[in-house]
C-alpha cells in the first residue's frame, strides 16, 4: 500500500479520498438541481415579464422588480455554474492524486478546511 501511496502527491488516505469523493459527487448532484432550478425560475421570470408587458398596464414598479429579480436570479445561477465548475475539477484532482494540494503554495490544504470547502483549491496561507 505504500507503494501506491507514493504515487499520490495528496496528503489524504485512500479512505479520506473516499469521504471527499462521495461529499462532492453529493455537492455536484446538488448543484446540478439548484442551476436547473434557477434556470426554471429565470423562465418564468422571463415569462411573468412578458405578460405583463403585453398588458395594457406597464407599471414601472413591476419593470423594475422583474429586472432586479432577473439580475438576482442571473448572479445565483452564475455562482453555481462556477462552484459546479469547482467540483468538477476538485473530482478531477481527487482522480490525479493532486486533491488537497494548494495550487498556488503546492503545499496540502489543511482537512478542517476540506470539510468546510470541500472543493477549496487553496489554503488559508495561500489565500491571505
Amino acid at each position: 500500500m505504500t507503494d501506491q501511496k507514493a504515487n499520490y502527491r495528496t496528503h489524504l488516505s485512500d479512505d479520506e479520498l473516499e469521504h471527499f469523493r462521495t461529499r462532492l459527487r453529493n455537492e455536484k448532484h446538488e448543484s446540478e438541481q439548484e442551476i436547473e432550478r434557477l434556470k426554471a425560475s429565470a423562465d418564468s421570470i422571463d415569462k411573468n415579464s412578458d405578460d405583463r408587458q403585453s398588458g395594457q398596464d406597464h407599471h414601472p414598479g413591476d419593470v423594475a422588480s422583474d429586472a432586479q429579480m432577473k439580475k438576482t436570479n442571473y448572479t445565483l445561477l452564475e455562482k453555481q455554474r462556477e462552484k459546479h465548475k469547482m467540483i468538477e475539477a476538485a473530482l478531477e484532482r481527487i482522480e490525479s492524486g493532486t486533491y488537497g494540494i494548494c495550487l498556488i503554495t503546492g503545499k496540502p490544504i489543511k482537512k478542517e478546511r476540506l470539510e468546510a470547502l470541500p472543493y477549496a483549491m487553496h489554503s488559508v496561507d495561500a489565500k491571505q
